[in-house]
Parts: structure tokens; sequence; C-alpha cells
């Protein structure tokens, strides 16, 4: 390492981040220091590192720990300085070695590392998947869908991996259906639940991935799903000729500020309740037939149901503690004769409510 002219530098957090969430990773930093590669030899020593990688046919990276260059600025100009050169010399890298821009920002939410971004698409959204923590999977997905209102303006989120042989393993993978964003597992060799997986993957390893990120429909934006006790948490995307809606139970978990992690502070939450319409899908005009009078079809993944709701009406929708449902949402297509398709249709239909 000695010819990137490295040097060893503590980090100083800021006494908010430590107020909020004390990280033992970062005190050990903090103690005993790290590593600081010389701005001027950051390429190289990303350049060197991605190269090997990809020699060995690794075609992508995930970056970890980034913004803990906001807690190394002294001396180099400060924080935002450090972070831009630092992150022009980690994209001139990728998009050397890398030719589909493949890197997963992670631990990057800082604002210097975001507005430093100007090739890396993929950014980590929320914490990790914890497969063994039963505080963090509601919170995860609502964590997610909420972050993404800012960052999916500007970047792909990242929804994490997750294990297809879990108890909340179906309510992650309806979470990534519909949040538009790239399918990865992290299960042990051998053990994969491939009946799941194949409603998420195609045989070809690609996957029916919606046009937009996922992001909470209006009525859920100032909703609280996770501690209220009786929202729903409903998050939208658009497809190419029809729209989705997930819709999930939320309740029971989330962020506690006396113990800096995530807990269970409900231990039965009950059924929420909601609804379902077709504005719950924005812009959904886009893909409908011009001269679209609003009426659409909706179809329910869990309940198996398909249902006429005309424009304006209300699809209720009651979920227990940890469901989830997802809604396929297709505007209402006239034939050139004239004919359109009516309720009489559907023989499994649920009775929608006028608005």
């Amino acid at each position: 390492m000695e010819h990137y002219g490295s040097k060893m530098q503590r980090p100083v957090p800021s006494p908010g981040v430590q107020k909020n969430e004390r990280c033992e990773a970062l005190d050990s930093m903090t103690a005993n220091g790290l590593g600081l590669v010389n701005l001027d030899r950051a390429f190289s020593f990303y350049d060197e590192l991605h190269s090997y990688l990809a020699s060995a046919g690794i075609d992508g990276v995930k970056v970890d720990v980034q913004n803990v260059l906001e807690t190394l600025g002294a001396g180099h100009g400060g924080r935002v300085m450090l972070a831009r050169k630092y992150q022009q010399a980690l994209e001139a890298s990728v998009a050397r070695n890398f030719p589909d821009n493949g890197i997963i920002s992670c631990m990057s939410h800082s604002t210097d590392n975001l507005y430093s971004s100007k090739r890396s698409a993929v950014i980590r959204a929320s914490d990790d998947f914890w497969p063994r923590d039963p505080a963090s999977h509601t919170i995860h997905v609502a964590s997610v869908a909420y972050n993404t209102v800012f960052l999916g303006e500007f970047m792909q989120p990242d929804w994490d991996m997750f294990h297809s042989v879990h108890p909340m393993a179906e309510y992650h993978a309806a979470a990534r259906a519909v949040g538009g964003c790239a399918i990865y597992v992290s299960d042990k060799p051998g053990s994969h639940d491939f009946n799941l997986l194949k409603k998420l993957v195609l045989p070809d390893g690609s996957i029916l991935r919606a046009k937009l990120p996922g992001r909470p429909t209006r009525d859920c934006l100032f909703s609280d799903p996770a501690r209220d006790g009786k929202s729903v948490l409903k998050i939208w995307n658009l497809n190419e000729h029809s729209g989705v809606v997930g819709a999930f139970n939320c309740q029971g978990a989330g962020w506690c500020r006396v113990a800096k992690k995530n807990l269970i502070h409900d231990q039965q939450p009950g059924t929420v309740s909601g609804v379902i319409r077709a504005q719950d899908v924005e812009h959904l005009a886009r893909v409908a037939d011009h001269g679209w009078n609003g009426d659409v079809v909706v179809y329910s993944h869990v309940g198996g149901e398909v249902v006429y709701l005309p424009k304006n009406a209300l699809l209720p929708v009651t979920l227990r503690s940890r469901e989830y449902e997802v809604f396929t949402v297709v505007p209402l297509k006239h034939l050139p004769n004239g004919a359109s398709l009516r309720r009489s249709a559907f023989s499994a239909c649920s009775t929608p409510v006028a608005r």
C-alpha cells in the first residue's frame, strides 16, 4: 500500500450521528484509525483492484461504507472535496473495468456522496436484510419505500438481497416485485424455494422489472404504516401496459430512539384496512388507450380474484400482521367493434365501493 501514499487517519464523527446511532465499527475506526489513500492516487488504487476482479470474471462491485469519508475531511479540503475526489476516481475505474456500470453504492446517503455521484446509478436504499432479526423485516420494506421518494428521483434504489427460504420470504419477494429493482438472494447453497423464485425470475435469469422505482402512494405519504396501528403501506409502480400496487401490513416494529435499534413495539399488531383504486398508480393514463375513461380491471395475486373497478370506485383490502397483497391494475380496453369488458365477465369478483 506504500505506493498509494496512504496515511493513518482517525475518523471524527459528528455528535448528531453519535447521538442517534452509535456504531461499533465506526468506534473501532475512531480508536484505531484507518488507512486513507492519497487523493491523487485514489484512481490507481481503485483501478488496480477492479482490473484484478474483472480479470477473474467479476462484472461489478458493491462499494460499502462510503459515508466514512465525511468523517475524514480535515486536512483534505473538507469532506465535500474529499468525497468528490474519491467518487470521481471510483466512477472512472468502474467505467474502465465494468462497462455495464457495475456498481452498487452502499452506506452512501450523505449529501457529499449523493451529489458527487455522476455515473453511479444504483444505491442501497435502506438498512440490510437481517434474517435473524424479527424486528427488521416490516420496517425494512417501509424504509426503502419512503427513502425512494427522494432517492428515486435521481438514483435507482436497491432493496438488498433476501432469503427465499425464510418465514418472511414471500413478504420480501412481493416488495421486490413492485420495487422496480434488481432481484437477488443470498440463500445457503442448496437451500432455495424455487416455487417462490419462479414467480420473480424467468428461466433465462431475467426479471419482469417494473419501469420505475417503487414509491408509496399519495395517500400513504404522511401516514405511519409501522406505528399508527391502522395504516396499510401501498407501493405503486408502472409496467408497459398496466400498473401494480403492493399492499403491506408493516405495523408492529420500528426504530427505538432509546435502544438505538429496531425493536418490536407490538407483539400482536392487529389487522389494518385500506382501499385500492386506479388513482393509486401515477401516470396510469400514459399506458392506457387514447380516450381511456378511468375504468380498470384489478387482479389480486394472493387472493386470485379478478375485479372490474369503475372509475373512482374503491376496492377494500384488509391485511393481518405481516401479510401482503399485490394488485395488478389494468386500464379497461375498448374493442374496435365498440364492445368492452363488463363486470358480468368475472365470476370471482369482490364488490367495489363507490366513492
